[in-house]
């Protein structure tokens, strides 16, 4: 009766060895066991997903979000009481009259950034009316120049260089009659941020 269980258990031991055999040394980790659209726990409750996320995703919001922060602290957080206009971001040459999607996002995202930091905006494109339409009803439109009725004394502008890396994207706040810059941002935004509709250098000139 003896004889028989140590036999068995000397065959149970030979299959495990086999086996370990089989299938190497290294053991799999739970990762490699899953499928890619597994996701695993990870600390403090976070889920981290098993195929590696991309290295920069940081969207272009948040680049806005930091020029708006730069130029709040330039005014060392006094913003002026008069309203300040946005213009579209243009790219330094010899015009500085040519923007793209890239200078007209940038410009849009900071009428939100700035305005939730109190800082007092501007919008220099709303009508004086509504426009209805079978399409819809319209208040935003572009005239040719600021209406004369606005009473907009300050304006954000900038321009935009591009280098090897990316676009650098340098704003500022100035009075319109004395000239007076008021207010500074710098970012440098790498190209992996900027997609095909805004990373591309083909102007939009004015008439």
């Amino acid at each position: 009766m003896k004889l028989s269980v140590v036999c068995s258990a000397v065959v149970l031991l030979s299959g495990c060895q086999f086996q370990l055999a089989d299938t190497g040394s290294k053991t799999a980790s739970p990762a490699e066991l899953l499928p890619e659209h597994v996701i695993l726990p990870g600390n403090n409750g976070n889920y981290l997903p098993a195929v590696a996320a991309p290295v920069n995703t940081k969207p272009l919001t948040d680049y806005a979000a930091d020029l708006a922060l730069q130029l709040m602290m330039s005014m060392h957080y006094t913003p002026p009481q008069q309203a300040i206009a946005i213009s579209s971001l243009v790219w330094f040459d010899h015009q500085l009259t040519n923007s793209n999607a890239l200078g007209n996002q940038l410009a849009e995202h900071l009428y939100v950034h700035l305005q939730r930091l109190g800082v007092f905006v501007a919008d220099i494109k709303v009508g004086r009316q509504i426009r209805v339409t079978a399409q819809g009803d319209f208040a935003l439109s572009r005239g040719r120049y600021l209406d004369a009725a606005q009473d907009v004394r300050y304006v954000l502008t900038g321009t935009l260089l591009q280098d090897a890396g990316g676009t650098v994207v340098n704003v500022r706040v100035v009075h319109l009659q004395h000239k007076t810059v008021i207010a500074t941002g710098q970012v440098h935004i790498p190209d992996a941020v900027l997609n095909p509709a805004t990373a591309t250098v083909q102007y939009i000139a004015s008439p």
